[in-house]
């Protein structure tokens, strides 16, 4: 990277981490930097641009923040590749990276019976009985994306519990094993809420990131075509890698 000090003005009006932020984008495009190439450290920053490391952190965090660059611990700052986006549909996570040129990939952690607690039971209407409770970790190209768990109530799945054996969800994804010819559920709808949270020290370890890290925590419910929910899912996605879409029509 070339020295650019000489564009970060201390008689500015604009904040310097944010003249910092804009120069680093500017290098960036014009130097034709591709995703996964290294930045400067912040010693070498420090050295061109004449900013304390405070600066640098809130510039490199801002960069974060918009999804330009990323930040591996031990590593230093790197150009940032595309980010997966969740999009508006009731598709699974293997459909949605597919259609978006990534690679999916399902590492299943957990998968039995168990017996859910009340905010499961709450979300699919369950008074009694077991569900199948299924945890994942979602990759995307090989990449750490979300962390899955599901819970599908028993008496849907038509006796057919094998189905969801290490084997048969890494081969297929579970609305290809839900909505197969063996159970033949046919999901109409679901509900999603979405917050944001932060990463737990077992998250972040399945993530590959920083406890603590942002994250984004989504539930979604779906719905049989009988208006019955037959799934629960809570997924927490790694908030530096991944996208919200929502598209908006204006009202009537």
């Amino acid at each position: 990277m070339n020295d650019m000090s000489a564009v970060v003005n201390r008689s500015s009006p604009l904040p310097l981490y944010v003249q910092l932020e804009n120069v680093l984008f500017e290098r960036i495009r014009e130097e034709g930097l591709k995703p996964g190439d290294r930045l400067p450290s912040e010693a070498e920053i420090e050295e061109q641009y004449l900013v304390s490391r405070a600066t640098i952190r809130t510039a490199l965090n801002r960069l974060v923040a918009a999804g330009r660059i990323e930040r591996i611990q031990g590593l230093g700052s790197f150009v940032a590749r595309p980010r997966p986006t969740h999009k508006t549909l009731l598709n699974s996570f293997t459909e949605n990276m597919r259609a978006q040129g990534f690679r999916p990939h399902r590492r299943l952690l957990r998968s039995g019976v168990v017996t859910p607690d009340d905010e499961v039971r709450s979300a699919l209407r369950l008074p009694r009985g077991d569900c199948q409770g299924i945890e994942r970790l979602l990759l995307a190209d090989d990449r750490p994306i979300a962390i899955a768990k599901t819970w599908l109530p028993v008496d849907v799945l038509k006796g057919r519990l094998h189905l969801f054996s290490a084997e048969s969800l890494v081969s297929a994804s579970l609305y290809e094993v839900l909505q197969g010819p063996e159970i033949g559920l046919r999901l109409v709808h679901g509900v999603e809420t979405i917050r944001a949270a932060v990463a737990t020290k077992p998250e972040a370890r399945l993530l590959e990131c920083r406890t603590g890290d942002p994250t984004l925590l989504v539930r979604r419910t779906a719905f049989s075509s009988g208006q019955r929910p037959v799934e629960y899912s809570v997924m927490t996605f790694a908030g530096d890698r991944y996208e919200y879409h929502v598209e908006l029509a204006a009202p009537e």
